[in-house]
């Protein structure tokens, strides 16, 4: 009984990736028809919609702005996970509490995240309230943009208090792993915490954080809720042009279509430098 019981598991076991492929078959679909309204015109094959867009002259500079952004903020996220990491491997040694934590943070959206930086750093917010209330600035107006600035310092802080929880989640059971066996080996035989963690720990552990690097890399450059709730009206990003000209009509889909086009070619390339130029595994 037990052994028919086990057969019609095995025979029945591919019913469970129905679901998988039932989802994934329809993003390819829709990735495909998004594909071909780009790369068509009126049935014919055609660039037409890229070379209108790159006539226009709001495209580069949203292409450069979305690459400053999201590069700046995987940048800061990787480096702030490094010193966070270090310091978490030496006052903490229980994973399964921060890990509960962590999690938490991570399903946190993106726009609470942005009604939060709205709250506490617009000029209307609570920290310009209270650098008023010091006189330490003569009028409101007067705080630093943090939000709506043509820089997208809002933006960025946004990815990064939004990705740095995924990238310690992503890249700290390594760096423990590692910690708890070489690096205690060698703080044992005289070695610092500092010296441990950057000779010893961070090396062998440093394919998670630039794996976790390219993945919030690619995804920010083609958000759009944090760009369209705290980037300024001059410089946009790519997914805020994208949305923009869905608002416009039907008839201009084809034409966001293409930006998303342009992103979907930025992950590509991030996918081919990924596996291309990251650490491999050893052993």
């Amino acid at each position: 009984k037990k052994l028919q019981e086990s057969k019609m598991k095995k025979n029945f076991s591919f019913l469970y990736l129905l679901p998988q492929l039932f989802f994934t078959g329809l993003f390819l679909l829709a990735l495909f028809l998004g594909l071909w309204d780009s790369f068509t015109v009126e049935g014919h094959a055609s660039i037409a919609h890229y070379k209108e867009i790159f006539t226009r002259g709001d495209t580069l500079p949203s292409i450069f702005y979305t690459l400053r952004i999201s590069f700046l903020s995987s940048l800061f996220t990787l480096l702030l996970a490094i010193l966070c990491s270090f310091l978490i491997l030496h006052f903490s040694e229980n994973w399964d509490s921060l890990k509960s934590i962590l999690q938490l943070a991570i399903i946190m959206p993106h726009s609470l995240v942005a009604l939060f930086l709205l709250f506490f750093l617009s000029q209307n917010g609570f920290m310009a309230r209270i650098f008023y209330a010091l006189k330490l600035i003569s009028d409101q107006s007067a705080f630093p943009e943090f939000v709506y600035d043509r820089f997208g310092v809002g933006v960025i802080l946004g990815y990064i208090w939004k990705e740095l929880p995924f990238m310690l989640f992503f890249a700290l059971p390594l760096a423990y792993s590692v910690d708890g066996k070489l690096g205690e080996a060698a703080r044992t035989m005289g070695a610092s915490p500092l010296y441990s963690f950057f000779f010893i720990t961070l090396p062998l552990s440093i394919r998670q954080y630039l794996a976790a690097f390219f993945i919030i890399f690619s995804f920010s450059f083609g958000s759009f809720d944090l760009p369209y709730l705290l980037g300024n009206t001059t410089e946009r990003a790519l997914s805020v042009l994208a949305y923009q000209e869905l608002q416009r009509g039907f008839m201009n889909r084809p034409t966001a279509l293409s930006y998303n086009g342009i992103m979907l070619l930025f992950s590509l390339l991030l996918s081919f430098f990924y596996f291309r130029f990251l650490p491999k595994k050893k052993g």
